[in-house]
């Protein structure tokens, strides 16, 4: 009884919600990649890439409002009075949730993705449809090639919109149901995008599994919100107005650092189809694919408790920071380092034993993509940190970090022989620069010790011992 009590307990925890829901779409990875690699051509598994790229601008036509509402989310949890547009908000009298502000932040919300959905349709529309079109001749059908992009921008605009009822919900410290809810989803687009697949749909299969799993997803988020908020009757009257003037000064800074670090990751996709082909980008395309996988699955040790640094920040309470923080830290960084070092010691053998003849970067290349993909990781966590105490002083150095990466590897790919390798160098040589050593040195010292000192001595500061 007592075992079944234990597990009960850790079965409710957002670690283990988190995990399995991380292991699902580890699963993801590992059933629909073979069944991707089977079911397209070298060709329309670099188109798959290109659709792939094309979806994550959807984070750029955000510009920024998702993370900034989160933020605020964060702070009206943790009894936040008000909420102003640069750093954090004045204690409330109590550490109960603000409840009026919870109501306008999802007002507001709502407003602002009716929005952006049709930004999507122009913004995403032009640029995606000149995208396809520039190699679309070279995948097996024109015709499902062109209704596969359909898809894929009907759904990017679907998405923006229902999924920030999940991103509502998280932020509310609901992570456990959150995570619940991404589990289910997922299976549910795991399902559907196999079945399609084996069915032939070919390059129609994603897109259409992610549509309807993103429906389900707005269901399942919006019911859990308005449960949560159904004893608290909204105010009578939301300025949105108000609202936006509030959200709008850190909202286009992190819009802009948005579009800069497309350039970095999904604007190589660009270069690389159009220096090399469809053929070379699904090579380089499966090699980020998989060192992501193994990023996502280390990161969630310190997401699941990032709406609860944001109630800890709002409170002022820095010594929860670097408690919770110091040992999140380093279970990413351990975490991190053994999947990628099996990607790069197993991946082209992995591969070898599916078939398909399908290929990534060789082993030199994907220890260098590794060892890009760690560092960049410890700038993100240290950054979003610093996100989420409302500070964004890393904004103009990153975006010239970022068009610097962008600038090397052009440079790289067309006066060098290293072919797919300057995809990983010139972003690699652009961050060491500056931003991988400088914002974790800089956001140590924001919650009241040293980078140094907090990784290898703990999360006490020197003065307490």
């Amino acid at each position: 009884m007592a075992m079944l009590g234990i597990y009960k307990r850790f079965a409710n925890t957002a670690v283990f919600w988190s995990w399995i829901f991380n292991f699902i779409r580890l699963t993801y990875g590992i059933i629909l990649l073979p069944l991707v690699l089977h079911k397209l051509s070298t060709a329309d598994l670099g188109m798959y890439y290109v659709l792939l790229s094309l979806a994550a601008l959807a984070q750029l036509v955000d510009f920024g409002f998702g993370e900034t509402i989160g933020r605020f989310i964060t702070y009206a949890m943790g009894g936040a009075r008000e909420i102003q547009a640069q750093g954090l908000p004045k204690p409330g009298d109590s550490d109960a949730p603000n409840y009026t502000l919870l109501w306008e932040l999802l007002a507001t919300t709502r407003f602002i993705y009716r929005c952006l959905t049709l930004a999507v349709l122009v913004v995403i529309g032009v640029w995606g449809t000149w995208m396809v079109e520039l190699r679309i001749h070279e995948t097996s059908s024109v015709l499902i090639t062109r209704l596969a992009w359909a898809v894929t921008l009907a759904g990017t605009m679907f998405e923006i919109y229902a999924n920030w009822w999940c991103v509502y919900l998280r932020s509310m410290n609901e992570v456990v149901a959150a995570s619940r809810i991404y589990v289910v989803v997922f299976v549910v687009r795991l399902a559907l995008a196999a079945g399609l697949l084996c069915a032939g749909a070919g390059l129609l299969s994603i897109p259409i599994a992610a549509v309807l799993s993103d429906g389900l997803m707005r269901w399942l988020a919006r019911s859990r919100c308005l449960a949560l908020l159904k004893n608290h009757p909204p105010p009578p009257k939301t300025e949105v107005k108000k609202i936006l003037k509030i959200l709008w000064p850190n909202t286009w800074r992190v819009g802009v650092l948005l579009f800069s670090t497309y350039l970095t990751v999904n604007a190589n996709t660009a270069i690389c189809l159009g220096a090399f082909g469809l053929a070379a980008n699904a090579k380089y395309g499966l090699s980020l694919q998989l060192m992501n996988i193994a990023l996502t699955m280390a990161s969630v040790w310190f997401t699941v408790k990032r709406p609860l640094l944001g109630q800890c920040l709002a409170r002022h309470d820095l010594a929860t920071v670097r408690q919770i923080l110091w040992s999140r830290l380093w279970l990413q960084n351990l975490t991190f380092l053994v999947l990628a070092a099996g990607v790069v010691g197993c991946g082209a053998m992995a591969l070898n034993w599916i078939g398909g003849g399908k290929e990534i970067l060789s082993v030199g290349w994907l220890a260098v993509l590794m060892f890009y993909f760690f560092l960049y990781s410890q700038y993100v966590t240290w950054t979003t940190l610093m996100a989420t105490a409302n500070n964004l002083a890393y904004l103009w150095p990153t975006v010239a970090t970022n068009v610097l990466s962008l600038i090397l590897s052009l440079l790289l790919v067309y006066f060098t022989r290293l072919g797919l390798g300057a995809l990983v160098l010139g972003p690699l040589l652009a961050g060491v620069l500056f931003n991988f050593w400088y914002w974790p040195a800089y956001a140590a010292r924001d919650i009241g010790t040293t980078l140094f000192h907090f990784l290898f001595f703990g999360p006490k500061t020197k003065s307490s011992g």
